[in-house]
């Protein structure tokens, strides 16, 4: 049903992050600005970037065109901020995780174990990250912006292995694990099968305690 609703007050504006990191340019507590970054990533996961309009997803909460317009720009400037909020709502579970945890190899794996579910409690999230690397070869800004998740990331998943230690293992155990994660999510996406893709994750899991746990000669 269509509403002639219209936004009171704009939402508030945050200004970009520094050094490539991702940025937020929208109010991401604002529950109008939330439901429409859920919408359109629904829409750009199961029609593509290309085939989605703002018109579509506004028809899909309901909402004319115009209010969705009003909170994003264009079409470009709304899927450079659904990847960050869809990214960063998983790092926050990561995060958790690794607030109530206890350093150790153990409780790294169970966080990782974590991020993982929270991926797959949203099958829209591959879709999406399928999308934004397609435009990303056209845009140069969606480019730097999906870098700077990827940085934000690393990050997190470098403290859930490693605590605070800056070592080079620790971030290359980081850069392995997105790997994996970004690996068997698009092979599940691709195949269909959860189950095998689950299986495959809890063995590199397996393999990464173990690597934890192992003596790192003074690094």
């Amino acid at each position: 049903m269509m509403t002639t609703e219209q936004p009171a007050v704009p939402p508030a504006r945050k200004p970009n992050e520094e050094n490539g990191a991702a940025a937020r340019s929208a109010d991401w507590e604002n529950p109008r600005v939330a439901s429409i970054l859920s919408a359109a990533a629904k829409c750009f996961a199961r029609k593509g970037f290309t085939a989605t309009t703002l018109a579509e997803i506004g028809k899909e909460l309901g909402l004319r065109k115009s209010i969705v317009h009003y909170y994003f720009a264009s079409k470009a400037a709304l899927i450079h901020e659904v990847q960050s909020f869809t990214y960063h709502r998983y790092l926050d579970r990561l995060k958790e995780a690794i607030r109530n945890g206890d350093g150790s190899p153990q409780q790294a794996t169970d966080a990782l174990r974590a991020l993982w579910d929270a991926i797959q409690s949203n099958k829209t999230g591959t879709g999406l990250n399928i999308e934004v690397w397609s435009a990303a070869r056209r845009d140069a800004e969606l480019k730097r912006r999906a870098a700077g998740l990827q940085r934000d990331a690393r990050q997190v998943v470098r403290d859930a292995v490693a605590g605070s230690t800056k070592s080079p293992r620790s971030e290359a155990l980081a850069t392995l694990v997105l790997a994996v994660l970004n690996g068997l999510s698009v092979t599940e996406y691709l195949e269909g099968d959860e189950l095998k893709a689950k299986e495959a994750y809890e063995a590199f899991l397996g393999l990464l305690q173990t690597a934890l746990e192992a003596p790192t000669n003074g690094s």
